[in-house]
């Protein structure tokens, strides 16, 4: 695991850092993933990730993570939404979304620590299970996922119409 880092919850002050990394994130994802939604411009993408990371921060029942160094050098984010719908074999559920670890700052456990900060705050939000998605051709996500005791059980397809 790694020692020389940490985590803290990201607040409104964070939200610049938060937006930083899940732009990285959604850059990065075509190169795993087909566009069946377009391609994204990215000349917008601040302006429209913006929203969705003030409500995550925001919310109650969804925490983000940021990761720096212990020098304060942004090495990633975590976040995760819980989710209590009624119906399910597992009703109080969580997902973990835009985990993002910088590229030159993989494979040192980073994305480990992140995953466990998620664990730790869904297990004291009453959460019994864990979902998050990744491309299985992303060889690399399969195996980090795997390892993080996540099973693949589905698959979600798409389609341009």
């Amino acid at each position: 695991m790694a020692l020389d880092c940490h985590t803290s919850i990201a607040s409104k002050q964070d939200l610049d850092q938060v937006v930083h990394c899940w732009k990285h994130l959604t850059i990065e994802l075509p190169l795993h993933h087909i566009q069946p939604f377009g391609k994204r411009l990215h000349e917008h993408l601040d302006q429209e990730l913006r929203p969705t990371a003030e409500q995550c921060i925001a919310r109650d029942d969804a925490q983000v993570w940021i990761l720096k160094s212990h020098k304060d050098r942004l090495l990633g984010t975590v976040s995760v939404v819980l989710n209590t719908q009624i119906g399910y074999s597992q009703p109080n559920s969580g997902v973990i979304f835009n985990l993002w670890v910088f590229p030159d700052s993989r494979g040192r456990g980073y994305g480990q620590v992140l995953v466990a900060e998620a664990k730790k705050w869904l297990r004291s939000q009453g959460a019994t299970s864990i979902q998050a998605g990744w491309h299985p051709g992303n060889t690399q996500a399969d195996r980090f996922w795997k390892k993080q005791g996540f099973e693949a059980y589905e698959t979600i397809a798409a389609s341009k119409l």
